[in-house]
């Protein structure tokens, strides 16, 4: 590109910027201007109904007076020099003399509001007019202002507001009706007025001087903020538009950048087309290892001990391979395209299968056991371990092995089992008896119930021992279990902690009173004589008993607590049972 062309480009591009700046600032003044518009409306609106809000106090405070005249039937002042009769007032009681020789006149309502009018106009400058289409009074006669607005209330309309230009300065007139009242007929009555008509109303005329500078000021006020707002708006938008300006010259640099790196490129595709022949020499022989690959991937396939399924993004069966058909029973026509719930044992629902689907789409693997049913019935476990095995960019695909851990697991519950039971009563030991109490702490705690600990030892049982023998011992020491396991319910807990030491859990205890009636019974059955096969024997029990959350609302609590209740029974001579209390509570067998 030559140097002139670029000179048109940068002039077409400045005249554009130009135009661009004018169009922004004429779009900025006109919506601005629009509304600085409006909010000077909005204030001219708003000065308006305060004077209107005070002609209405002024109006309302000259009714309420009024009101209060007609409802005493007009009031008696003294007659004097500046208050004369009214000479419009046509009433039978309008003058009276006092008792004392006083003359006294009666002040209608309307003589009133002109004595008002006068008070009002010469302290504050509010001039009040009362007036009527048809005035008793020709002082009353209304102006032409007044005359429409009186016009228009007969209308409905409810009352008149303007600002006027009047010698003397702006003025505010206000004016609404005034309605014949019941009070008012007296002496209104040759009128023909009937209650409710509009026999005449009230001008508040208020000078608007200082109310009119406010407003003025407020507008003021109101033009200078959006003319601040108009400057920095436009010169937000004036700026962005220069930095956008040089944004795209920067762009246009690179665009010029970029062709000179394309036809630079352009040679050194030419060189790279002659690698493009060795690359696809390469390609064929890695394509023929790929087969050498996959012949001994089949093998694997085919030949190994563990049953393999290769499985889609659902979960449905696409391929397995001759161990599966063996371990299961099931040939590759009958499960493919089932999903992996057609082998469940029916011990896991479908929200199990859900979430190893929820696993597989997440992370790509999942293993973990899961409870099969071969062809014939038969339910077994196996270890499953699932694996993706597509590229990403391709259709989800995976591979599960299965291996039947059934031997295993009955291994792991006998190995569990003997971790978990005295060998020689299999009852509980020591360490599930307290499983199962942390347990039964946790849900009193949530539902607020209470339950009994017992810890029982027997009396006298070394001297089994030393009489009979050992084997007569744990003979007996099995027995003993079994008497207490009789005397409680199925779903409380009856553990061997060792030597002759048991302990009891029951988690639907009431009460003290069902602990008692249960030791009693463990008591009285630990007194049978045993009958063994080295000869009679004769123990007794004794029994502790805590109960939470009386006793305490924690393992180590209560344990202390039993242990201590049993001591104190076995020092009152054993053969009993002991409640702990603070100071213990025995009670006999």
């Amino acid at each position: 590109m030559t140097f002139e062309p670029l000179l048109a480009v940068a002039r077409d591009d400045a005249v554009r910027h130009r135009r661009g700046l004018v169009f922004v600032y004429l779009m900025a003044s006109l919506i601005f201007g629009g509304l600085l518009w409006a909010e000077l409306l909005r204030v001219d609106e708003a000065f308006m109904a305060a004077a209107r809000e005070r002609g209405q106090t002024v109006f309302r405070l000259v009714e309420i007076t009024r009101e209060w005249n007609t409802h005493h039937g007009g009031v008696y002042v003294p007659v004097t020099d500046e208050m004369q009769p009214n000479p419009y007032l046509v009433h039978p009681r309008r003058d009276l003399i006092t008792s004392d020789g006083r003359p006294l006149t009666m002040v209608n309502p309307a003589f009133m509001t002109r004595q008002i009018a006068e008070i009002s106009e010469r302290t504050d400058g509010v001039r009040l007019h009362i007036t009527s289409l048809r005035p008793v009074r020709p002082a009353n006669q209304p102006d032409a202002w007044e005359a429409e607005a009186l016009e228009a209330f007969e209308s409905g309309v409810p009352e008149r507001l303007a600002l006027v230009d009047e010698e003397r300065g702006p003025v505010h007139r206000y004016m609404a009706p005034l309605r014949v009242a019941e009070s008012c007929l007296p002496c209104h009555a040759g009128n023909e007025y009937r209650v409710g008509d509009v026999h005449g109303g009230i001008s508040v005329t208020m000078p608007a001087g200082p109310l009119l500078a406010l407003r003025d000021a407020q507008r003021q006020r109101v033009a200078g903020l959006f003319l601040l707002a108009f400057v920095l708006s436009a010169g937000s938008i004036h700026y962005l538009l220069a930095a956008a300006r040089r944004h795209v010259g920067s762009i246009a640099r690179i665009n010029a950048e970029q062709e000179r790196l394309i036809a630079q490129r352009t040679g050194e595709l030419a060189a790279s087309n002659a690698g493009l022949a060795r690359e696809i020499a390469q390609r064929l022989r890695d394509q023929r290892r790929l087969a050498a690959s996959e012949a001994r991937y089949r093998a694997v396939f085919d030949s190994t001990a563990e049953g393999i399924m290769l499985i889609d993004d659902e979960m449905r069966v696409l391929q397995v391979n001759p161990a599966f058909t063996r371990i299961t029973g099931y040939e590759e026509d009958e499960v493919r395209g089932r999903g992996l719930e057609l082998l469940g044992a029916g011990r896991h629902d479908q929200a199990f299968f859900d979430a190893i689907r929820r696993m597989l789409a997440d992370t790509g693997r999942w293993q973990g056991e899961v409870w099969n049913r071969r062809k014939s019935g038969d339910a077994y476990v196996q270890w499953m371990s699932i694996t993706r095995a597509s590229l990403p960019g391709e259709a989800a695909a995976f591979v599960a092995t299965l291996t039947d851990i059934t031997l295993r697991k009955e291994a792991e519950q006998r190995m569990q089992y003997r971790a978990d039971h005295d060998a020689l009563t299999g009852l509980p030991n020591r360490a599930l008896f307290q499983d199962r109490l942390d347990a039964a702490l946790a849900s009193a705690h949530r539902n607020g119930g209470q339950f009994a600990v017992l810890f029982i030892d027997l009396d006298r049982f070394k001297a089994v021992n030393d009489s009979l023998g050992h084997p007569a011992g744990d003979a007996l020491l099995v027995e003993a279990g079994a008497r207490i396991l009789g005397c409680v319910r199925e779903s409380d807990t009856v553990a061997r902690f060792g030597g002759d030491e048991f302990a009891a859990i029951l988690p639907d205890a009431g009460g003290v009173e069902d602990a008692r009636e249960v030791a009693q019974r463990i008591c009285a059955a630990l007194a049978e004589p045993f009958m063994l096969q080295q000869g009679r024997a004769q123990v007794a029990g004794s029994v502790g008993i805590a109960l939470s959350p009386m006793h305490g609302s924690d393992r180590a609590g209560l344990e202390s607590r039993a242990d201590q209740a049993l001591y104190a029974a076995k020092r009152a001579g054993g053969g009993r049972w002991c409640v702990y209390a603070g100071a213990v509570q025995a009670g006999g067998a």
